[in-house]
C-alpha cells in the first residue's frame, strides 16, 4: 500500500477540479489546489497526481509555476490527468515536468470538459458522470 496520497490539480472553469474530487474521492487523497492551498511536502512512499486543464496548448501558469517551486523525492510515484476542449497537449507537459524532477510516472488520464473558450458550444455536459468513474478507476488503479 501507498503512503499518503495527493491529487494536486488547477483548474480555471471546474472542468479538471471535479475530476480531481472524484479521484480523491475514490482513493482517500488530499486534494490540493494550487492557487488555494500549499504544496504537500511529499516522502518516498506516496503518490501524487497532477492535474489541469488545456490553456494556449499547455498547462496553466498557476500549476506550473506550482510546479517549479515543488520538492519531489526521486521516484516518488506519479499520475498526470486533465480536461480538455480540443486535444489533452498539456499531459505530454506535465509528464516531462514531473519527470525532470524525478517522479516516476506511470499513467495518464484525460476527458473532455466544456469549453468555455468556445462559447461552451464543445463538450457541454462533460465531464459527465461516466467520466467521472472512469476517473475514479483510473485514480485506484494507479495507487493499487
Amino acid at each position: 500500500m501507498a503512503g499518503k496520497v495527493y491529487v494536486v490539480y488547477a483548474s480555471l472553469t471546474g472542468n479538471t477540479r471535479k475530476v480531481a474530487q472524484a479521484m480523491a474521492e475514490a482513493v482517500g487523497a488530499t486534494l490540493v489546489d494550487v492557487r488555494k492551498d500549499p504544496l504537500p511536502k511529499v516522502e518516498p512512499g506516496d503518490v501524487i497526481f497532477v492535474g489541469d486543464g488545456v490553456y494556449g496548448g499547455r498547462p496553466s501558469r498557476a500549476l506550473r509555476r506550482a510546479l517549479a517551486a515543488w520538492t519531489l523525492p526521486r521516484g516518488v510515484k506519479a499520475a498526470v490527468f486533465g480536461t480538455y476542449g480540443g486535444r489533452p497537449s498539456q499531459l505530454p507537459i506535465l509528464e516531462r515536468i514531473l519527470a525532470e524532477k524525478g517522479a516516476q510516472v506511470v499513467d495518464r488520464f484525460s476527458c473532455l470538459g466544456r469549453d468555455w473558450f468556445l462559447l461552451g458550444l464543445v463538450g457541454r455536459g462533460r465531464p459527465s458522470a461516466e467520466d467521472l468513474k472512469a476517473a475514479q478507476a483510473f485514480a485506484r488503479r494507479v495507487v493499487g
